[in-house]
């Protein structure tokens, strides 16, 4: 294998690296493991990153950021970004650049192509031109089609980015591969209760437990948390012992806190930003939910499944790989998150049925999602890579330039901005 006999020089490129995201987690696991088989691992990402606590952790990733990497569409950052990365790729001159989701997978390839990376792979870990305004969506897959005759090879977290980008002949000279995120499912399956389970959800000594709905997400407007709510609001009884569990942080909390408020849902509903131990939210769950809009293939499905716990998902591209309707949880429409709210609470009242979608739940494994499986379909996905022709000319033609000069004072890019 490439991975084990040859160490190369990898650059991740991600435009925001915080600890909550399911894409973030991904590309760290990248990352580390990479950095464990002992390559020479960069990670780029932009200011809305928590870059500090990532470097605390005590790996060999070196992190660097790019100021100018920033998730909103602007040409004036978004060119200053690909002169920035393009210098840096110039300088250290990587085996390997890998970009992760769109817009870094954008300015990213083509500031490598420019840089004449020799291996070029993108991450797909959601769908950039799915569910989104017109003109955001002729932006994205415009773009797409532009970076992806230089893109070598396709990684998507699931089978429908895969499907979606071979039926939209995008890339379809390269390589697809489909490799699922990686998580310590073991851990879900024999977790216990938080200890501080009643202060979350607000109980009394002697009181039992109310019926549990979790909803993990990032609060981003993408995962409709605040439609859910609006629509829980709609359908809950006087005399549905219910407590739904908000756990993640992101750029809506204070407008759900406010909203939890206005909706006289403050027993109900309790808010309780980002926690280290998602495994014990799980296993205090009855059932859990996701209500977004759109996805890759969301790794909060599958730590549900793996804590035996049934799921009420809206209908995303691919969803069929984890999640069937009347066996391990229900499907809902994908245009209205209000449905998945009234399904919810369908199914807590119909305790029967409760209990059947856990036992299917039970019964799915999520094995091809363990770090372990993760970790070995990404060395192929890169020994593959590495031994296309093209990209074998190309590592050719760099091994006989200049060895780069790799101190840290020689770097490009400065961190101007303060973490």
């Amino acid at each position: 294998m490439v991975s084990q006999s040859h160490k190369l020089v990898i650059a991740h490129v991600q435009t925001r690296m915080k600890r909550s995201g399911g894409a973030e987690e991904n590309t760290w696991a990248a990352c580390r493991h990479h950095a464990e088989q002992g390559h020479e691992v960069h990670l780029l990402a932009g200011p809305d990153s928590d870059l500090t606590a990532y470097r605390q952790l005590g790996t060999d990733v070196q992190i660097h950021l790019i100021p100018s990497l920033v998730q909103q569409l602007s040409p004036r950052q978004d060119y200053s970004a690909y002169r920035e990365l393009k210098a840096f790729f110039q300088t250290l001159r990587p085996d390997v650049v890998h970009t992760h989701t769109s817009k870094a997978g954008i300015v990213g390839r083509i500031a490598a192509w420019q840089a004449r990376v020799p291996a070029i792979v993108h991450g797909v870990h959601i769908l950039p031109f799915s569910n989104v305004s017109l003109s955001k969506k002729l932006v994205f897959f415009g773009a797409e089609h532009l970076t992806a005759p230089f893109t070598d090879h396709f990684i998507h977290v699931g089978q429908g980015t895969h499907d979606t980008y071979r039926k939209a002949l995008l890339g379809p000279s390269a390589l697809h591969s489909v490799v699922r995120s990686g998580m310590r499912v073991e851990e879900y399956a024999a977790a216990e209760w938080p200890e501080d389970w009643r202060e979350l959800l607000g109980v009394q000594a002697r009181e039992e437990k109310p019926t549990t709905i979790l909803m993990m997400a990032a609060l981003e407007g993408r995962k409709r948390h605040a439609e859910f709510l609006r629509g829980f609001a709609d359908k809950i009884r006087p005399d549905d012992h219910v407590r739904l569990i908000i756990a993640g942080e992101g750029p809506e909390y204070h407008r759900l806190q406010h909203l939890i408020t206005d909706l006289g849902l403050d027993q109900e509903v309790k808010l309780i930003g980002q926690r280290s131990d998602p495994e014990k939210l799980v296993a205090m769950a009855d059932v859990g939910v996701l209500a977004s809009e759109r996805e890759g293939l969301p790794r909060v499905v599958v730590q549900y499944l793996a804590g035996s716990r049934p799921v009420v998902v809206s209908a995303l591209r691919g969803i069929e790989e984890l999640v069937q309707s009347d066996v391990n949880g229900i499907v809902t429409p994908r245009h209205d998150a209000a449905l998945a709210a009234e399904a919810v609470l369908n199914l807590i009242r119909d305790r029967a049925r409760l209990t059947e979608l856990a036992t299917g739940a039970h019964r799915f494994s999520v094995d091809s999602w363990s770090f372990a499986s993760m970790f070995n379909q990404l060395d192929i996905a890169y020994d593959r890579t590495m031994r296309l022709a093209p990209v074998v000319k190309r590592k050719a033609r760099a091994d006989i330039q200049v060895t780069p000069i790799r101190h840290a004072q020689d770097w490009p890019i400065q961190e101007a901005v303060s973490l």
